[in-house]
């Protein structure tokens, strides 16, 4: 997918997670900036440093998962939960079995 979304002209940074959202002077998202990377335990850069950059765009997709903090962040400050009532639970299975009957007493 990251081919093809190139071919059409979209930048495509893998290995840089988004640090925090990046605002116009009117409040308006405008991007996103990464962190810095290669930064040893006592704040020194490592020789894989490398700096973050703010990513600047029309459009910004945040896709960090349902309870992202950067999404988080932009769902409270525009308020995009008014009005809502938003799934406050999930379903998951670890591991299913399929058991012959007679096997297993339920």
């Amino acid at each position: 997918l990251a081919q093809q979304a190139e071919e059409l002209g979209v930048e495509v940074y893998p290995g840089f997670a988004a640090s925090e959202v990046l605002y116009d002077e009117d409040g308006a998202v405008v991007g996103v900036a990464t962190k810095d990377s290669g930064i040893a335990k006592d704040g020194t850069p490592k020789g894989t440093f490398t700096r973050g950059i703010e990513l600047r765009a029309k459009q910004t997709l945040l896709a960090e998962g349902a309870r992202g903090s950067l999404s988080e962040e932009v769902m409270e400050k525009f308020d995009l939960r008014r009005n809502c009532d938003p799934q406050t639970y999930g379903l998951g299975l670890k591991e299913v079995w399929e058991v012959d009957e007679g096997k297993a007493k339920p």
